[in-house]
């Protein structure tokens, strides 16, 4: 796991993110998580959107779709 100390550029949702994906969570689970965690209700596509974003931003290579 890279440390998010030195990337300020994510923002509170995606820290939220990438930290419950480390846990290896179903997407469901993953998404019920981050939506209690944010106080308000991340969807499916948000989520998938948002990972994806942290991706490029770590510069780690996508999933072959």
């Amino acid at each position: 796991m890279q440390s998010l100390d030195n990337l300020a550029s994510l923002t509170p949702l995606q820290r939220a993110i990438y930290e419950t994906d480390q846990l290896g969570l179903t997407l469901r689970d993953s998404i019920k998580i981050v939506t209690q965690r944010m106080g308000f209700f991340v969807g499916q596509n948000k989520y998938l959107e948002e990972r994806a974003k942290i991706d490029r931003i770590l510069g780690a290579p996508e999933a072959a779709q």
